[in-house]
Parts: C-alpha cells; structure tokens; sequence
C-alpha cells in the first residue's frame, strides 16, 4: 500500500498537468514542429544515411569501374590502333620505294632503247645514202666521159668540115647601122631611134557651166 500511494499521487499529478495543459494550451499539436521534429529526423536519419551511404557507394563504384575499364580499353585501343597505323605506312613506304626502283630501271631501259634507236637512225641510212651518193658519182663518171666522146666524136666526124667555113670576126662597123656613124646618138646600134619634135602643150580648159545636150562647155 505504501508504494501504491506514490504512484497514485504521480498519476493523479500528471493528469492534472495534462488538464492542465490542455486547458492553457488549445492547440496541443504546435509543439510537434518544435520538439519532435529533431528526434523523428535523428532517428530517420540513421536509415537515409545508410541509404544515401549505398547511393554514394554504389555510384563511386558505378564511377571508378567506368574510369578503369574506360583507361584499359582506350589505352589498348591506341595501342592496337597505332600498330596497325604503322604497318600501314611501313606497307605504304616499301611499296612506293620498290615501286620508285623498277620504274626508274623501266624507264632507263626505255631511255637506252631510245638513244639506241636514235644512233642507228642517224648513222645507218648514212651508210644506204652514201653507197647511193656514190654510184651515182661513179655513173655520172661514166655517163659523162661517154657524152664528152660521143660529143668529140660528132664534132670531129660530122661537123669537122663545117669547121672550114667559119664566118670572120665581126669589125667594129658592122655592129649596129650605118645611122650610128652619124653624132648625136652614144650607143651603137640606136639610130633606127629617132628623137620626136616637142608638141606645143595646150592650156587646160576651163569648165563654165552645164549643158543639157552638151553636158560640158568650154571656153579659152
């Protein structure tokens, strides 16, 4: 019974200061805002913790695995990438170097052919126009000395006693004409010309006027 009677008394007094309260305070629920609210966000704050705690992880590790196999991948990539790169050009350059070398000895042979052709061009016709050159000379020998003594032949034989009957070298006066004895004319052989007397000029006659039958009319 002792111990009953405090815990009486206890009760009794908090609900007197709950009455109490109620009475005095009309609006029992404002103190929520105010007093509970720091204790109901501590206690949830320890589950967002461990849920934003997951979130961060999981993104730090969503993150750094993208950035490993980002570096990983993009470094063999360019590794791979610059191999074939340089095999590329290493073919390229081989090929134009073997390429530069049988051309050139291409075109050297062609350029020997040419200077070839080119010499034999210029010294055997040379040789056919030579031979013709000189059985022409030979014949023109031959056809010549044949027409001088057929020539000899026919002056000597046919025409030797035409050769007796020469006519005289002509005088100095029978070049020209009797008229070139006369003076007055310097070359010989001029006198069948003759030096026509001068004409009187007739003025030039002034045109006056226009006729109708006679379209021009003169007078002196």
């Amino acid at each position: 019974m002792k111990l009953l009677l405090p815990l009486v008394l206890l009760s009794t007094l908090a609900s007197c200061t709950s009455t109490k309260n109620l009475v005095n305070n009309p609006r029992p629920s404002s103190v929520l805002p105010c007093r509970d609210a720091g204790y109901v966000n501590r206690a949830l704050g320890y589950p967002s913790q461990a849920v934003g705690q997951v979130g961060t992880s999981t993104s730090d590790v969503i993150d750094d695995g993208a950035n490993f196999s980002g570096k990983v991948v993009d470094r063999q990539a360019r590794d791979y990438t610059n191999m074939a790169s340089d095999a590329v050009y290493r073919t390229d350059d081989v090929a134009f170097r073997e390429t530069n070398r049988y051309t050139d000895y291409g075109m050297d042979t062609v350029d020997d052919g040419a200077n070839f052709g080119a010499r034999a061009l210029s010294r055997w016709p040379g040789v056919v126009t030579g031979i013709v050159q000189r059985g022409m000379i030979s014949t023109k020998k031959v056809y010549q000395s044949g027409m001088y003594a057929y020539g000899e032949a026919v002056s000597v034989g046919l025409f030797g006693t035409v050769d007796i009957f020469t006519p005289p070298e002509p005088k100095s006066y029978m070049v020209g004409s009797l008229n070139d004895l006369g003076a007055g004319y310097p070359l010989p052989g001029s006198g069948h010309h003759c030096k026509l007397p001068q004409l009187p000029v007739e003025p030039e006659q002034e045109v006056t006027g226009k006729n109708p039958k006679n379209p021009v009319t003169a007078s002196k």
